[in-house]
């Protein structure tokens, strides 16, 4: 099958928020599942999510900045209603009543599922944050936007979150 003739989705991630990220993980899983070659392109704060640790960093505003920055799937905050982080506390045990798939299950899921991420290099850059301070992951590549285009050119779906 040619590229042009496989089925593929492109998300553009940009938020780290957990409920946005929520619903471009669950769209990726379901794509993947349903045979779509899937790229999520994640930029500015979306990268946070690819983060594996909290390594300082070469200036004081960027070893500031980074300790800010949240690290990985697991305590994002919420886009409304996070009331200084109990909104996403309460969200996670509302998750966990209703046995509900995480962040961290969705992210875990697409990568089972074999989802390409692709790390903008720009933002990567701009966060202060090095290729080796993200997940291991086979799937997972930097990139910049011309690579993610590339992608997207191919897709039926295009999403920006």
């Amino acid at each position: 099958m040619s590229a042009l003739e496989e089925k593929q989705f492109s998300i553009i991630l940009f938020s780290g928020d957990m409920d946005k990220a929520m619903a471009a993980f669950t769209l990726a899983c379901a794509a993947a599942g349903q045979g779509y070659r899937v790229h999520m392109f994640f930029t500015f704060w979306g990268a946070a999510l690819l983060r594996r640790s909290r390594n300082g960093g070469n200036s004081l505003l960027e070893r500031a900045f980074k300790t800010l920055l949240p690290v990985g799937p697991t305590k994002p905050r919420l886009s409304r209603m996070n009331f200084a982080g109990l909104g996403s506390l309460l969200f996670r045990r509302l998750l966990a009543q209703r046995r509900a798939q995480t962040l961290k299950d969705l992210m875990a899921l697409a990568m089972e599922r074999g989802v390409n991420f692709i790390a903008c290099e720009a933002s990567l850059k701009i966060l202060g944050l090095r290729p080796e301070e993200l997940l291991a992951y086979e799937h997972l590549q930097t990139g910049n936007a011309e690579d993610f285009l590339s992608a997207a050119e191919n897709s039926r779906l295009q999403l920006f979150i």
